[in-house]
């Protein structure tokens, strides 16, 4: 009997052990109805005695049944039923058999299950701390060398059925890196927790990519899935055909070759379990041997039909936003009476440009490839332009004003039609701030604004760009329509009996359940409590934020979605509201597999959320430069440089609250050479340390702990010029005023996500960060408080996310499940239940 109480491991083997043997069931033929009738009440009478024993209790209730089914079978059965005692008697009996049977059958197969569970952690658990005495520490550091090819039916196989040939062996997760030139055609695998599928584009892949510029430089719908990297069994790459291959690895000055580095070599965080593979036969052989599993990425845009006043508005938002970027300008050169160039100019006019031309700027000087572990961010090829100043804020109201809810809760006026219109600047709404009068002046006839006589305009400057990245008054239309569509698809949500539950108030509204969306419900409470996000994404402020000219983002649209969800919390005139259309516009724009229906993770969710709002309002020129820091005694200069550096590729309202900065140092132990680099992460993932109970300090001083670096896993040394065994430690640098830490609760493992319960306990009062930062960085304000907890309860599949978070305005806990919203006294929350914790600095 094991530790549950259980005697036996299955149904199956329950059930062998709940027959009739052939003998006895010969023996009960001879015998008389009666007898066989007291026999089964017998059975019945012991089962009833039997209640503590769930096992014992369904054999005899079986046996019992079988029985019945002997008396059945005689002859003498019709002739002995027709006394009415003896029928209702047997009817009576027989119908509590098989009730209780099938009760007792259900309970029975939920605590197999979670025996089978359990046994397979503790065995899991004794095979880690024995491969932990047999290997050297350094170990999960240490990627196993695997053969260079997989086929496509060979990794079906492996994530859909397992290895075949090896007794016990599960299911496989698989990332695939796509780094064809053309993605129009792609793999589209239904369960992409199992088969990840991460587009890289081909002009990102050079000589200086590393994983932090490669991360940086993806999509948002790409970038989150790289979190992925250190969990999967299998990363493969994959090219259109087999890639040429040297020892078995790709051959030097390749994109193929540039892009292994950067998963192996040039990557300080998320390191795969395995050496990666390569696709045998390229996409190629993978279409033709699984055309279920392609898809055309053509017509990615669900908004080609819009569906309703909020998808006619996006529509037209993207649509302005490329006939913008398509606009000619006229040829000065031409003779503007007969159409004629000037003498001495070519016969053939050259083409027209489509944007203006900007001054030549001198070719940059060949970049050397990156010195190993160095990080690079390219310098990509959109436009230099002058920045919004850092912390530029728009006029309004307090968020948490509740006297007025004019903005939300009025009647909207008719929406544009869906092409904008340049606006009538006298009939401007006053909301917004009046165009400074520095702004390049504007070609359009001054009559349209109400002006006199007909003017020349000015000679357009073919040689600039406009001087900032605010979005200009006629842009604002368009983005703030989207904010008000959204608005007014949340209030035609609201049913009757929620609204017949009166207000919630400022911050304490509940979001319903739309069907397993729990995830999303969780982290946007949090985070709707989270300092500083409130205060920018509101319709007065959120728009003055955007970077209509980022190509990573969605140029507002997520953002305007967002600020209406979050100013419709604030205002609190509902108990209760239906986020379902915020969860359509977010998964259209970002990640569309959010909206399937299923259970998702919470982190994931959050992580793409934050990317896309950063990308929205990243102001930065996003200039390159490359990271070609040494550490050690001029650490504290080199920190200085790259946060120079930095804040002019990434500066957002979301980075400067939540991004946290890290630095990662190696250092060869032959010749002491060294190389540090620096990334920033809105979210700190951290290993649980036990499978029963442990402590977030334990966590964060593994996570933030010294790793050594050998067999594979080598640092290519610059000085020794070939691979030494190395130190690596990553640090904190320069921590956040908000730091967000996710405790991996989730494995994949046998195709299904499997939770470690442990209980971690944490500091909610006062976390002191100090253990964890680099011992060169400075040490102000080190004190964090708790003011949010993301909490699951099950498996992340059939499980249930909440949230516990103090209020944002006068710091009173409350317990948000769903539509549910429950002040509580204090902070009390399960240990086991803890996911992602909120800290502030206090």
């Amino acid at each position: 009997m094991d530790s549950s109480g259980l005697k036996y491991k299955s149904m199956e083997q329950l059930l062998s052990q709940s027959s009739l043997t052939e003998q006895q069931t010969r023996m009960y033929e001879q015998k008389s109805l009666d007898v066989i009738f007291k026999s089964m009440k017998s059975m019945i009478t012991h089962a009833e005695k039997a209640r503590g024993d769930l096992e014992e209790q369904y054999r005899l209730l079986i046996l019992a049944g079988e029985l019945a089914n002997v008396m059945r079978k005689k002859a003498t059965f019709s002739v002995w039923s027709r006394d009415t005692a003896n029928a209702s008697l047997f009817k009576a009996n027989y119908e509590k058999i098989v009730e209780d049977a099938s009760k007792l059958q259900s309970v029975l197969k939920i605590k197999y299950e979670s025996a089978q569970v359990r046994q397979d952690k503790k065995d899991r658990a004794a095979a880690y701390e024995a491969e932990k005495r047999a290997v050297p520490t350094s170990a999960p550091a240490t990627m196993r060398s695997l053969r260079p090819f997989i086929a496509p039916r060979e990794l079906i196989r492996r994530v859909e059925v397992g290895d075949e040939t090896k007794k016990g062996e599960t299911k496989k997760s698989a990332l695939i890196f796509d780094l064809r030139q053309n993605q129009s055609d792609a793999i589209f695998y239904d369960r992409s927790e199992m088969i990840t599928v991460i587009q890289v584009p081909y002009d990102l892949i050079d000589s200086t990519l590393t994983f932090q510029t490669l991360r940086t430089n993806l999509a948002v719908t790409q970038r989150t899935l790289l979190a992925r990297l250190s969990n999967s069994d299998y990363v493969v790459l994959m090219d259109d055909d087999n890639p040429e291959l040297v020892n078995n690895s790709p051959a030097p000055k390749t994109k193929m070759s540039f892009l292994f580095k950067a998963l192996t070599l040039y990557n300080h965080s998320e390191r795969p379990k395995e050496r990666p593979m390569f696709m045998e036969g390229g996409f190629k052989l993978w279409k033709d041997q699984y055309p279920m599993y392609t898809k055309n990425e053509q017509p990615l845009s669900a908004r080609s039909l819009p569906s309703d006043d909020l998808d006619q508005v996006i529509v037209a938002y993207h649509k302005y936003y490329s006939e913008v970027a398509d606009i000619r300008y006229p040829d000065l050169m031409l003779n503007p009476i007969r159409n004629e160039l000037p003498p001495g100019q070519p016969s053939s006019p050259p083409k027209q440009p489509i944007i203006p031309p900007r001054p030549q700027i001198p070719p940059e000087p060949l970049q050397e490839p990156p010195k190993p572990g160095m990080g690079v961010y390219p310098t990509p090829t959109i436009p230099q332009r002058p920045t919004l100043p850092p912390f530029f804020e728009r006029p309004g109201p307090p968020i948490f004003n509740t006297g007025t809810t004019e903005a939300i809760s009025k009647p909207l006026p008719p929406q544009p039609a869906p092409v904008f219109p340049v606006p009538d600047r006298t009939s401007k709404p006053t909301t917004f701030p009046e165009r400074s009068t520095d702004q390049p002046p504007t070609l359009l006839d001054p009559r349209q604004n109400g002006g006199g006589d007909i003017k020349r305009p000015p000679l357009l400057d073919r040689g600039t760009k406009p001087t900032n990245t605010t979005i200009s008054k006629e842009n604002e239309i368009p983005i703030v329509s989207i904010y008000e569509q959204m608005t007014m698809a949340i209030e035609r949500s609201i049913d009757e009996r929620t609204k017949s539950r009166g207000p919630g108030g400022p911050g304490t509204v509940g979001l319903h359940n739309m069907g397993n969306t729990c995830f999303m419900s969780a982290t946007l409470q949090c985070l709707f409590q989270t300092p500083g996000l409130p205060e920018v994404f509101t319709r007065r402020a959120f728009v003055s934020k955007v970077n209509t000219e980022s190509r990573l983002g969605s140029k507002g649209v997520v953002s305007a979605g967002f600020a209406s969800l979050v100013d419709t919390i604030w205002i609190g005139k509902y108990a209760a509201i239906r986020p379902a259309r915020f969860l359509q516009l977010f998964a259209d724009e970002v990640y569309r597999a959010l909206n399937d229906g299923r259970q998702h993770d919470a982190s994931e969710f959050q992580i793409f959320l934050l990317d896309a709002l950063h990308e929205d309002t990243n102001q930065a020129k996003r200039i390159g430069f490359e990271q070609n820091y040494r550490g050690g005694n001029s650490i504290r200069d080199e920190a200085k440089d790259f946060l120079r550096k930095h804040y002019q590729f990434s500066s957002s309202p979301v980075s400067r609250n939540l991004g946290s900065i890290s630095v990662s140092e190696i250092r060869c132990l032959t010749c002491g050479e060294s190389s540090a680099t620096f990334e920033e992460n809105t979210i700190v993932s951290v290993e649980l340390k036990s499978i029963t109970s442990c402590s977030l300090d334990t966590c964060l001083r593994s996570h933030f702990s010294p790793t050594k670096l050998e067999g594979d896993s080598c640092w290519n040394c610059p000085k020794c010029k070939q691979p030494r065994a190395s130190t690596r430690t990553s640090k904190l640098w320069q921590p956040p005023p908000v730091l967000i830490i996710h405790l991996k609760r989730f494995v994949l493992y046998n195709g299904d996500y499997e939770k470690n319960t442990a209980a971690v306990t944490f500091e909610h009062a006062r976390l002191d960060i100090r253990p964890y930062l680099h011992e060169a960085a400075t040490t102000d304000k080190p004190f964090y408080k708790l003011y949010a907890t993301t909490l699951h309860n099950g498996r992340l599949n059939s499980g249930h996310y909440t949230a516990v978070a103090s209020h944002l305005k006068n710091d009173k806990w409350h317990r948000y499940d769903d539509e549910t919203v429950r002040a509580c006294d204090k902070f009390d929350v399960d240990p086991s239940l803890a996911y992602i914790l909120f800290y502030k600095r206090c």
